[in-house]
């Protein structure tokens, strides 16, 4: 197993960062040879969090071999044990039912944490309207500004993991654990577009509340009307 660790610079606005209390999330991403839980392995992790505001710390644990997959599950335990929510891009139907799955199958006596944010969840039903191509990573990552300098999607990343455990070239390793750090290191940038939902979504639900209230109003103004037109007739 190899290990790397990061430390850099990943500034948000202060309203956003302590808004959704940024520095009490870890940010995760995971690769695996295939999506068969039973059968395929899981060969990189990479996890962020935030040391204070502004400086952000990624870990990555890489199997130099499939059978590394026990011990990268060991290290993600120990380094995810401080956590109460953790952050992911679809990580509901992909990392949190494979980590789920081979923790239980190693008996390591681990759960994620209960509070999960799947940022692809949250964006997913208002990506059109917004103008974002897709709901694919790399869309709202371009939406947002953000520039990868990798170039791989997942299946590409299996395919050079596989030439990577024939050859065990460096520079293999290096591509595919650059597209593993850039799917953590973006994922705070993206609550920007969580921002701007909420924000949208509170003043549409203010616009509603606010023409319920003059409707209301207006119904008041016009039963009183009424019970005045009825008053004057009665004294008639």
């Amino acid at each position: 197993m190899f290990i790397k660790e990061y430390q850099i610079k990943v500034v948000l606005p202060s309203e956003i960062y302590n808004k959704y209390k940024m520095d009490t999330i870890a940010y995760l991403d995971i690769e695996a040879t295939g999506f068969d839980m039973e059968y395929d392995k899981i060969v990189l992790i990479s996890l962020g969090y935030y040391i204070k505001e502004g400086l952000f710390k990624i870990v990555q644990f890489f199997a130099e071999t499939p059978s590394d997959e026990e011990s990268l599950l060991k290290e993600l335990k120990k380094s995810m044990g401080k956590f109460k929510r953790w952050c992911s891009f679809n990580g509901t139907a992909f990392d949190e039912p494979f980590i789920i799955r081979k923790m239980y199958r190693y008996d390591l006596g681990f759960r994620l944490p209960r509070e999960h944010i799947d940022l692809f969840r949250m964006i997913r039903p208002f990506h059109k309207k917004m103008g974002i191509k897709n709901c694919s990573l790399k869309s709202v990552e371009q939406f947002t500004g953000v520039k990868r300098k990798d170039e791989i999607n997942g299946a590409r990343c299996v395919e050079l993991y596989n030439e990577y455990l024939v050859k065990h070239d460096e520079k293999l390793k290096e591509i595919l654990m650059l597209h593993n750090y850039e799917d953590v290191v973006n994922l705070p940038k993206i609550f920007k577009v969580i921002n701007t939902i909420e924000i949208d979504l509170d003043l549409k639900r203010k616009e509603k509340l606010a023409k319920k209230q003059m409707s209301h109003l207006k119904n008041n103004r016009n039963s009183n009307e009424s019970l005045k037109i009825v008053n004057s007739q009665q004294r008639l």
